[in-house]
């Protein structure tokens, strides 16, 4: 287990150890003195609660599901912390899928992957979604559509063609729709981009008035700021946005913003520029995708960038700019 999966081991375990009903003020104690033995501590505590209350949310079908036969008449109330803090434990080691069912609505699966993670998933219709670390989407299919809402991250998609049902991915305040194609989708915050290997895909506003729907071929990406009428296309190659399925991420004048906030989807320990001008610098190369330190380390020889360490994580800054 790498100290990523470990951390967030501990993580689950406060998060179940403090549900107890026993839990005392030697358990508090410990759990402060926990909390402030490493900045990322809290932040994994913070993900770990999250999938908890996300896992107490359907918590009426989980029990169905957990719970072993026998106990699934009698003692489901009794059983049931036990069986959520074992999912939350395998949730939080893997990937989670969840599955829930909406009022009147189709079945709708959640998918999360933790920092650094990846997940492979098979849709019920043969669509495949591969997903990067630190993705949050779901996914419901019904028999008129196969609508995806990706709420941070991001995903491959490989969709299986079906003209009864189109494919239609909400990332913010656009939507995205195809029949049968592959793709890439980023979102990071307010940033948003779609790149095409294969097929046709169709770029619109949610709202209609905010302007005509774009359409992508092979080779094409946009890139476009959430909140704002502003698109940018080009055309790319695919190859390299989709690299990072197999742990390189390869950069075309790209903006240093994007591939920060790529790393941080890699690595737990925070990654920033040291202001608005580092950030704003376009970066070209690749990166290997191995352990943080040398990932960074290779950004600075790529890059006139200094790095500097501190507590609450790593720092790059542009070299004609001492560190502060």
């Amino acid at each position: 287990m790498d100290q990523h999966h470990e951390l967030d081991a501990e993580a689950a375990t406060w998060v179940i150890r403090l549900q107890d009903a026993a839990v005392g003020e030697t358990d508090w104690l410990a759990f402060d003195s926990w909390l402030a033995r490493s900045p990322d501590h809290p932040a994994a505590y913070d993900r770990a609660l999250t999938l908890w209350h996300e896992i107490d949310r359907h918590a009426p079908a989980l029990r169905q599901r957990i719970a072993p036969p026998h106990q699934r008449q009698y003692s489901p109330r009794r059983y049931w912390p036990l069986a959520a803090g074992a999912a939350l434990a395998a949730a939080l080691a893997l990937g989670w899928v969840l599955h829930s069912v909406g009022p009147g609505g189709p079945a709708v699966d959640l998918y999360q992957t933790a920092t650094g993670q990846r997940m492979n998933a098979t849709l019920a219709d043969g669509s495949h979604i591969d997903l990067s670390g630190s993705t949050h989407l779901s996914v419901a299919l019904s028999t008129d559509a196969r609508r995806v809402t990706l709420d941070e991250g991001e995903a491959i998609f490989d969709i299986a063609h079906d003209t009864a049902r189109p494919f239609i991915i909400d990332a913010g305040d656009r939507k995205i729709r195809v029949v049968g194609t592959e793709f890439d989708v980023r979102r990071r915050g307010d940033d948003l981009s779609v790149t095409v290997r294969r097929g046709v895909v169709e770029v619109s506003p949610l709202d209609p008035s905010q302007g005509q729907p774009i359409r992508l071929m092979a080779g094409d990406r946009i890139d476009h700021r959430i909140g704002t009428a502003a698109t940018r296309a080009s055309t790319i190659s695919a190859d390299d946005v989709f690299a990072w399925r197999s742990g390189r991420l390869i950069y075309r004048d790209r903006p240093l913003s994007e591939v920060i906030a790529d790393l941080n989807a890699q690595f737990s320990r925070p990654l920033s520029s040291a202001d608005r001008k580092t950030a704003d610098l376009r970066f070209s190369g690749v990166l290997v995708l191995d352990d943080e330190e040398s990932v960074v380390h290779r950004l600075t020889l790529l890059a006139p960038l200094w790095s500097t360490s501190n507590p609450s994580g790593i720092v790059v800054g542009a070299r004609d700019a001492a560190p502060q």
